[in-house]
């Protein structure tokens, strides 16, 4: 196959978006590979076996919501990852504080399968070929695919952090829920009982 048929193909290749479908099949086929994943990613870290329903419900509940969102033009697939992952962050505490178990454990495994490897590998590709035709008329054309693959990358695993960041932050104390149902002391229950004391002392003076 000569270079002038392949060079199109790869180019088409190295822009297209796998997220932007509008068939349902395909989502539900799509969410149903992400539940899966979800559960192949979290089985060596060893969860309890009460947390395994969690992760592959949150793991299928984020997926749907984003490809849902990429839908519309209102959402880019950075904010519809945000947005997915902020969904998925109420939910698992509210799993959590049912399971008794630490939140952690069921968020980050189900997390994990809507990171964008897609882009990434696509990213990698696109300066080796960049590289590797430096006399061909669409080297500039690699170069732009790899710098549009490697912002949605970023921006894309970025807002996924961000939006379970904001669930823990919101429920920082049930965050700190451990595998018994005992929550452990926060700095905030601490700082709180510190003051609390302090002012019954200054009424028994």
């Amino acid at each position: 196959m000569s270079d002038t048929y392949l060079h199109p193909q790869l180019l088409e290749f190295l822009y297209t978006d796998f997220f932007n479908t509008t068939s349902l099949s395909h989502i539900f086929i799509n969410t149903i590979f992400a539940m899966v994943a979800a559960f192949g990613f979290a089985y060596p870290c060893n969860p309890p076996q009460k947390a395994f329903i969690g992760i592959i419900l949150i793991a299928g509940i984020g997926y749907f919501i984003r490809s849902l969102l990429t839908q519309s033009p209102t959402f880019s697939l950075a904010g519809a990852s945000f947005c997915a992952s902020l969904c998925m962050g109420f939910a698992t505490m509210f799993l959590a504080k049912h399971k008794k178990v630490p939140s952690e454990i069921i968020v980050f495994p189900a997390l994990l399968p809507m990171f964008p490897g897609s882009y990434g590998y696509k990213s990698i590709l696109s300066i080796l070929t960049f590289t590797q035709n430096t006399d061909s008329p669409e080297q500039l054309g690699y170069l732009l695919a790899f710098f549009q693959n490697i912002t949605t990358m970023l921006s894309v695993s970025i807002s996924l952090v961000a939006g379970a960041l904001v669930s823990f932050v919101i429920f920082h104390e049930q965050s700190f829920m451990m595998t018994r149902g005992i929550n452990r002391l926060s700095i905030y229950q601490v700082v709180r009982d510190l003051r609390k004391h302090k002012n019954n002392s200054r009424k028994n003076k």
